[in-house]
Formats: C-alpha cells, structure tokens, sequence
C-alpha cells in the first residue's frame, strides 16, 4: 500500500463521528485515487492492492456494510476486464456510480420518511445518521412541523454534532443523555435511526439503539431504519469482530482494577422495526431477506 493510500485508510480508521455513508464516499474516492495513480500491466496485480486497501477499510469500520459492497463490487468488476487499462477505467466508473447512488438512495429514502413524519410530532433519533439528517431536512423544507430529540451518543458525542447541524438549520432540536433517550421513545410519536449494516441477523447502529427499540415498542410508537441497499450485508460474510473503543473515553482516569467495556455499536432484531425504509419505499422486515439473498459475494472476501 502506497503512503498516500495508508494515510488516508489512517484517517478514515480515526472518524468516529461520521456516518455510514460519509465513510462509504471517502472510502470510494480512496481506491479511485489507487486504480488511477497506480497503473500496472497485469489485472490481478490491481486487484491485489485493491483488496489490499479495501480490507483496510473494512477492518478500519468493521460494522459498515458500505464498505463491504463497496469493495464487493470493485472486486467483481476487475473480473470482468480483459486488460488492466480496462481493469483501471471499470474500477473508476463503478466507484463513481458507487458515490452518487450513495446520494439518490438518500434523497429517496428521504421522501418515503416524509409520508411518516406526523405533523406536530416529536422525533427521536440515535446516533448521527446523515440519512436520517437528509430525511429531517427534507421534511422540513415541506413544511412539516415537529421538534427532534437526538441522543448525545457517548463516548464520542456524534449526536451533539446533529443536534447542532439540525438546530443550525432551524429545527427545534433537544439533545439528551443516553439514559433519557430511552425514556423519551414512550413520548415521542416516531423514532428514526440510520444503520451501519442491516442482515438476517438485525440492524447494527449506534449502541443504544437497542433499547430505544425496545421502549419504543412498549409504548406502541413505530421504529423505522433509513438503510439503503448498499447497508445490506452480502450473505456469507462474516463481519470483523467489533472493535474495542480505548477506556479512556468513558473514564479517563479510572481505577486500574477496573475493568471498563466501550463498544459503539449494538444490534436490533428486525422484528423490533415497524419497517425498513430503504431506496424503494418501506420494507416489510420479513422482505429484506430475500433482498440480502441477491447479492454476490466476491470469494476474496468470503475467504478472507
């Protein structure tokens, strides 16, 4: 891997704040930036450094599903190149188209959370999603009426950061400690959360979400995951184990015969979910399996 590729797979391993598909963009323009300024003669040399590079990536945010398809389908479309001139333009194209369904999936899971957001309605979301940030933007600019209240999301506080870009934007937006978030599911009428990969399993998101779900369901107000197609987990892979978040975040200066757990992240069964809100429309949970089934995993990362 070249400095320049390392540096930036560093940096993007260092982000704990920005979302799934933030990540995914950088990510795409990482292995654009490899294909086009790294030429070689031979298609599986290229294919090599990209899977190099990609599981970097991966490993970097294990529970990003993006990730995953992302390097999926750049793998696959070095299969099909008969040279590596060819090789480098497909791997350029499918990156880019990467990028920019990345964008039209948002807009349009966008306007199918519009038909659910009541007027006057208070909304809780977990986390910062930038699909869930879109869909409250969006139904803003509608004329929608509702106040958000967005969970701080300890250790690294990535909800205050939408709290602040919702309330920059003219929102009316009450940020609230983990605990509280909780409590607050019985009083709100909807609850909105992004995903950083969705399979048979459940959605992974934010740690927290978890129980949010669960109050949520209690209490009888819907729970809905914004997660486009490209969150959707390839059957047959098996993700990293998550990654374990340095103490220090929680307690800095705990005792030393403590021990302290920090995971970012916890998994919701797809039953707790009114529905998936995915690029086409509401999804029933029962019907994403068979959506799972229609992905093709690249071998390399199914051996791997």
């Amino acid at each position: 891997m070249d400095r320049f590729t390392a540096q930036a797979v560093a940096a993007i391993a260092e982000d704990s704040v920005s979302g799934a598909v933030e990540i995914a963009e950088k990510s795409a323009e990482v292995l654009q930036r490899l294909a086009r300024t790294e030429p070689t003669e031979l298609v599986e040399d290229l294919r090599r450094r990209l899977l190099s590079a990609g599981w970097a990536l991966i490993s970097a945010h294990p529970t990003m599903a993006p990730l995953v398809n992302l390097v999926n389908a750049v793998l696959w479309t070095t299969e099909d190149a008969p040279d590596a001139a060819a090789a480098h333009s497909a791997v350029a194209d499918v990156t880019s188209d990467f990028k920019r369904r990345l964008r039209v999936h948002e807009a349009a899971i966008a306007e199918t959370a519009l038909r659910l957001i009541p007027e006057d309605s208070q909304i809780l979301t977990n986390g910062r999603s930038t699909t869930v940030r879109a869909a409250l933007r969006h139904a803003q600019r509608a004329g929608r009426r509702f106040k958000v209240i967005c969970a701080e999301g300890r250790p690294a506080c990535e909800g205050r950061t939408l709290a602040a870009e919702l309330a920059a934007g003219g929102l009316q937006v009450t940020l609230v400690i983990d605990a509280l978030a909780i409590a607050m599911a019985g009083e709100s009428q909807l609850v909105l959360v992004g995903a950083d990969h969705l399979g048979a399993q459940g959605l992974v998101n934010k740690v927290g979400t978890y129980g949010i779900a669960l109050a949520a369901g209690a209490h009888g107000v819907p729970m809905y995951a914004l997660c486009g197609s490209e969150k959707f987990l390839p059957p047959g892979y098996a993700p990293p184990a998550q990654a374990r978040w340095p103490a220090e975040q929680v307690w800095a200066e705990a005792p030393a015969s403590l021990a302290i757990t920090n995971l970012y992240f916890d998994s919701t069964p797809l039953a707790a979910l009114a529905g998936i809100v995915t690029e086409q429309g509401v999804q029933p949970t029962e019907g994403i399996v068979a959506w799972l089934a229609a992905t093709k995993l690249h071998p390399a990362l199914r051996q791997a």
